[in-house]
């Protein structure tokens, strides 16, 4: 926000310069960004927080001045408009969204154009003078922080104000000439037929001012900063009016800025106001106290203050200050100042930070460390990063797509009031941005694609809503790049390298229990889709995206990806046993060649072993699987090996065979194998 010194200086004597003066502000906590010359002499550009609507207008930024070089502050002066004269109707239907609406008539409006010292104000805080009228109020909203709004009275049907909320099939042409359709939700200004403005944040163009209007309503309003939020962000219409509301607006100034536009309106010859003014104040402001304790200030800030420069660091500020006790009657143009510590830090920041003084920090030390989460999570980055993945971070905002798994659909979670529809829920997979970073890239040409991330994914549940980690990885194409010593076309990543990835990155934490099966993931491709199990549980899925899917992606490439509950990952690698000594005793290696039917699950051979298994092997796994003549048509025949070992002895040959034996009996009984003679 940009405003002229020497309209600051209007209102409160400082003699420093412009430079001095942004300094103290900004060791005050308004940040001044940089000072400018203009021809109203210098600038402050002032960086306002969002709890401080009260520093947007020159009165508040000479208020902050007066208290930090303790000088006294003067108000805009303006002839009282009287109460008991009200020159229209006003009608609140909704007093939460509009506690006060004032209202004052101008007659005899002439088209005139603003003096020249208005001008060059306006102009040096960034606004373009257009003609008196709408130049007062922008002079007023600068001057006082209060918005003000102007009618053609006599375009205005029934010659009332009714606040309301939108009816359904209601339109309104703003003054930027779009025709809009307001929701329920948003708060308009109407006459006694239809709506004429956009409650805080913008006017219509059929009761604009222009220059046959003869008599003018000027509107001064506290307006809802939820209200005008949520009209400001469904419209996509933001403007200086609805920057203010949304943070905070005096709502005990609504008739003082009436009153002094009014007085600039008479003062320049543009019109001539009437001296009623309609005041409907449904909601009135009630002052709230706060107690302050001077110990507690000197404890929070490090040093002594005494109770009376306390009760006057926060008199200077504008408080009410009452009795021994200190209570504080916080006043109505600082909303922001809710506790005793909101207290503390206005007077800490008053008295200036630079009396702090200087010390070295007392106390023990803590010696601090990551999260249980955040060292697993570092874990599965060192693992996927080892085998050659790249990480990626995504939003975790995005639009409805195919990429999400469509049997979760209803447990997406939509953004209120999401910023466009790109960014409308929160994801239910890491998938989607996976795809995204893939595609984007092989659009650019790079490659290979082996991308992975740690993430957190978002459902719907039965009785709340649920945040968990998920660890997932997508290989599109080639997994490495073309050269001399290799073939020049390197072959596709597959299932079999993505089931890979998973049992690896299992093997590497720890955990033993993961085990695949047929899915029916219907993003994966029907017969290249597996289930991740981890003791009998669903941990995840692993697979070739579908044609189609990859396709819309942009894909040309063939794609695999997995994705698992990485918290269920981390607390089955927290349940993991304690290290075994290595046997000193020599190991003895042994193969079955069962032969199986070709449509039999792997995963049935896998339990059957696991059911047969002893404490003495060490090891087994398939190295080799044949198809083909001489076997019999729809067989196959699995080469699994075995290493068995005892941790206190030497096997001996009979203990050997019956292990094997043991397997033999249960491959033949669980999955029909028979072996070779």
């Amino acid at each position: 926000m940009r405003l002229p010194v020497e309209w600051i200086r209007e209102y409160v004597a400082v003699g420093a310069d412009a430079e001095a003066l942004a300094e103290r502000l900004t060791m005050a906590g308004l940040e001044v960004e940089e000072t400018e010359a203009s021809e109203a002499g210098a600038v402050l550009n002032v960086k306002v927080t969002p709890n401080r609507g009260d520093c947007l207008s020159v009165i508040g930024i000479a208020r902050e001045l007066s208290a930090l070089h303790a000088l006294p502050l003067t108000s805009p002066q303006a002839p009282p408009s009287s109460p008991d004269l009200p020159p229209v109707p006003v009608d609140i239907e909704t007093p939460e969204d509009c506690p006060r609406y004032a209202a004052r008539l101008v007659r005899g409006v002439r088209p005139v154009e603003s003096p020249g010292w208005m001008r060059r104000r306006l102009l040096a805080a960034g606004m373009r003078p257009i003609g008196a009228i709408v130049d007062v109020t922008n002079y007023v909203m600068l001057e006082m922080g209060q918005p003000l709004h102007a009618f053609d009275f006599d375009r205005l049907r029934g010659g009332r104000i009714v606040v309301r909320r939108a009816r359904p099939g209601e339109h309104l042409t703003t003054l930027d000439g779009v025709q809009r359709e307001p929701g329920p939700e948003q708060l308009l200004i109407c006459d006694a037929e239809r709506p004429v403005a956009v409650a805080g944040v913008m006017g219509g163009v059929e009761t604009e001012i222009g220059v046959r209007t003869q008599t003018m309503l000027l509107e001064s309003a506290h307006f809802s900063r939820l209200s005008v939020r949520r009209s400001a962000r469904s419209l996509g219409l933001h403007t200086e009016a609805s920057y203010r509301f949304e943070r905070t607006v005096d709502p005990e100034g609504v008739v003082a800025a009436a009153d002094r536009a009014c007085a600039l309106i008479e003062q320049i010859g543009a019109g001539t106001p009437d001296p009623g003014v309609s005041d409907v104040y449904p909601m009135r402001h009630v002052p709230s106290t706060l107690s302050v304790r001077p110990a507690r200030v000197s404890a929070m800030l490090g040093f002594r203050v005494s109770d009376a420069r306390v009760a006057e660091t926060l008199r200077r500020l504008g408080f009410a200050v009452e009795g021994p006790s200190l209570m504080v009657v916080v006043p109505s143009w600082r909303p922001d100042v809710q506790r005793e510590i909101d207290l503390v830090e206005e007077v800490g920041r008053v008295i200036g930070y630079d009396e702090v003084p200087e010390r070295l920090p007392a106390g023990g030390t803590t010696q601090g460390g990551d999260s249980a989460w955040g060292r697993f999570a570092d874990r599965l980055r060192d693992v996927l990063v080892g085998v050659g993945l790249q990480e990626i971070v995504s939003h975790s905002l995005l639009a409805p797509t195919r990429l999400e798994d469509p049997r979760t659909g209803g447990q997406r979670l939509p953004i209120r009031s999401a910023l466009s529809a790109e960014l409308s829920g929160l994801r239910r997979s890491l998938l989607p941005g996976l795809v995204e970073a893939a595609a984007c890239n092989a659009r650019r040409g790079q490659g290979p694609l082996a991308l992975f991330e740690v993430g957190a994914v978002f459902h719907r549940g039965d009785a709340c809503y649920e945040e968990r980690p998920r660890v997932a990885a997508l290989l599109s194409g080639p997994t490495a790049p073309t050269a001399w010593q290799r073939e020049a076309r390197q072959a596709s990543a597959d299932f079999y390298m993505a089931a890979g990835l998973v049992q690896h990155l299992a093997q590497r934490l720890g955990v033993d229990e993961v085990a695949l099966e047929p899915g029916d993931d219907p993003r994966l491709h029907p017969g290249r889709r597996a289930r991740a199990l981890l003791g009998g549980q669903a941990l995840g899925w692993v697979g070739e995206l579908h044609p189609g899917v990859r396709d819309d992606a942009g894909l040309r490439e063939r794609t695999v990806a997995f994705e698992l509950d990485a918290e269920a990952l981390m607390a089955a690698s927290d349940r993991r046993g304690p290290c075994r000594a290595l046997s000193p005793y020599q190991a003895v290696s042994r193969d079955l060649a069962p032969r199986v039917a070709t449509d039999l699950p792997f995963a049935r051979v896998r339990a059957a072993v696991e059911q047969a298994l002893s404490e003495v092997v060490e090891w087994w796994g398939l190295t080799d699987l044949f198809e083909g003549t001489p076997l019999p048509e729809g067989t196959r025949s699995l080469t699994l090996s075995f290493r068995l070992r005892a941790p206190d002895r030497t096997l001996s040959e009979a203990e050997v065979l019956e292990q094997m034996g043991r397997l033999r009996e249960a491959l033949e009984r669980s999955c029909g194998a028979t072996f070779a003679a």
